[in-house]
């Protein structure tokens, strides 16, 4: 497999899984999920929140892994298409080295959306709280 090749896959690959990224947010919108969205709200909503939360760490991860299969395309398209690979023998055929390119993509991807989830929805919440304590201490004065 030539140089070229090998960095064109692993580039379509990460560009597939950043496709994925920006897809799962819709997917994943379930019929209830709209409903509790689509309800009016005069207060804050959690599941809005939350929703809204998700959505973000999966367009900011997909977007970043957008940004990897570009540079990754550019780099292919420099790269030799002579010169082979240095890879490992197993790798050396195309399933195998889409294939571990793919899994660890997504583990790497699915991490890092849990944890922008994570840190996005604590500091949320903890701004609502202190909206609504600010809005309780209006209202005893």
């Amino acid at each position: 497999m030539s140089e070229q090749l090998a960095i064109t896959l692993i580039a379509a690959t990460v560009g597939f899984v950043a496709a994925v990224f920006f897809c799962i947010g819709n997917v994943l919108n379930t019929s209830k999920t709209i409903m509790l969205q689509s309800v009016p709200y005069w207060d804050f909503s959690e599941p809005v929140a939350r929703s809204l939360t998700a959505q973000r760490a999966q367009y900011v991860v997909g977007a970043l892994l957008l940004v990897g299969a570009f540079l990754l395309q550019v780099i292919g398209a420099l790269a030799s298409p002579t010169d082979e690979a240095c890879l490992p023998e197993w790798l050396a055929t195309w399933p195998w080295l889409i294939a571990a390119t793919f899994v660890p993509t997504c583990i790497v991807s699915l991490f890092i959306t849990w944890l922008l989830y994570r840190s996005t929805i604590k500091k949320v919440l903890i701004l609502e709280k202190k909206d609504r304590e600010a809005e309780e201490c209006g209202r005893l004065e």
